[in-house]
């Protein structure tokens, strides 16, 4: 039994993909993963028996010309996979999203192989609206995603988290600490995404200095370089890949709003403060956590609000809040075992 899966370029589709396809494979599939060769999966593992990787790029605001040479390798690539498909006669093929998920799209439609596919963001990519006209099933991380599908093929399965990121949320707060050798005391983990935010990372120092009995663990990113001299109660990470064990060791969370954060941050039942992507697509950030705003679970701090008095306020405010288990509610159990019952049973029926 063969599964054709896709998703990559950035980690918020790569990572995910990942969960379900190791689930998959559990379940005895072999799995053939189709992606490109300057995104995130060319440099990390992706646990599957193949690996396609193709010379593709997206349509979305470039000039006339470029727009036309990407939908000509991204319709070249479709063909190309939908020959794969016929010789490999896959059970079903599953999408996660972004340009770099098109080209099985399309082939799975070509070949008439059944199509599902996840949602990550509050608003859905161009893709996936595309693809959702022809999708057997379509799997959403978030509630405000729903209407821009079709009601009766929509589900909510939240969002597959990595194992690693599971596994490490099993410690307490005090036993994180102790693996990453840094005091019991109030803490609060700071960062600002995979590239990083300059202006968070300077807020929040400025904060730290004005509340020396509170730890901060900041994650720098690539646009934020360490200070020659740091607060006492700084510690401070370029780059940490346990971000499980940082969530376990804080008490709140200040972070960009990308689906994957939210929705490891619901997982460990944090507290969070976001600070939207200002130019996120579609404003998607934002929507991400709106709608836990609403329900008293976070705070949203825009990005041009941000300054040190206010972010401090917020933070004493935060963590005065106790809400761990009424947040954990909102974050499905096994999201990958949910989405992939699904998919079985949709396919049993053929």
């Amino acid at each position: 039994m063969k599964v054709f899966i896709a998703g990559g370029g950035t980690g918020g589709h790569f990572y995910p993909a990942c969960s379900v396809a190791e689930e998959l494979k559990k379940k005895g599939f072999s799995i053939y993963y189709f992606g490109t060769e300057k995104g995130i999966e060319a440099k990390k593992e992706f646990p599957s028996d193949r690996k396609f990787l193709f010379s593709i790029s997206g349509v979305r605001g470039k000039n006339p010309v470029s727009a036309l040479l990407s939908a000509l390798k991204l319709l070249k690539t479709s063909l190309e996979i939908a020959k794969i498909i016929k010789k490999e006669k896959p059970e079903f093929c599953l999408c996660f999203g972004g340009y770099t998920s098109l080209p099985l799209g399309i082939a799975s439609i070509i070949t008439g192989t059944p199509l599902f596919i996840h949602e990550q963001n509050s608003v859905p990519s161009y893709t996936n609206r595309l693809l959702s006209k022809f999708s057997r099933k379509i799997f959403i991380t978030f509630e405000h995603s729903k209407k821009y599908f079709p009601e009766e093929k929509t589900f909510l399965t939240g969002l597959p988290i990595r194992k690693s990121v599971i596994d490490d949320l099993s410690f307490t707060k005090e036993k994180a600490r102790e693996k990453l050798g840094i005091k019991n005391r109030k803490t609060v983990l700071v960062f600002g995404g995979s590239q990083g935010s300059k202006k968070l990372s300077e807020v929040a120092l400025e904060v730290a200095r004005e509340m020396p009995v509170v730890q901060l663990i900041l994650i720098g990113g690539k646009h934020f370089k360490k200070p020659e001299k740091l607060p006492e109660n700084v510690i401070f990470y370029s780059y940490f890949d346990r971000m499980g064990l940082l969530y376990s060791a804080s008490d709140i969370v200040i972070s960009r709003s990308g689906a994957s954060s939210t929705y490891e941050i619901l997982t460990a039942g944090k507290f969070g403060i976001f600070v939207p992507y200002p130019f996120a697509v579609s404003d998607h950030q934002f929507y991400n956590v709106k709608w836990l705003e609403e329900k008293g679970l976070c705070y949203i701090l825009r990005e041009n609000e941000l300054d040190t008095d206010k972010l401090k306020n917020i933070i004493l405010k935060a963590l005065s809040e106790n809400k761990t288990e009424e947040i954990k509610k909102f974050a499905v159990k096994n999201p990958e075992k949910v989405l992939i019952d699904r998919i079985l049973d949709e396919i049993s029926k053929t």
